[in-house]
């Protein structure tokens, strides 16, 4: 099954690091808040999630049939 990363939004303090991590340019941040993921880009690789200082970022199995 296919992975995907989650924000917890309510931790992210917007930094950016995980932007400059992700190899698909599946990240951004939203509105100077927190980041997003895209999620028709997210390959699942959890390259953000490692680089996150905050540790708000995990890869969790995508849910549906995708």
């Amino acid at each position: 099954m296919k992975k995907l990363a989650i924000v917890a939004t309510n931790i992210c303090v917007a930094c950016g690091v995980c932007v400059k991590s992700c190899p698909k340019g599946a990240v951004s941040i939203w509105r100077g808040c927190y980041a997003v993921v895209n999620d028709a880009a997210c390959v699942g690789c959890g390259l953000c999630a490692k680089a996150c200082p905050a540790g708000c970022i995990h890869v969790r199995e995508r849910s549906g049939a995708r």
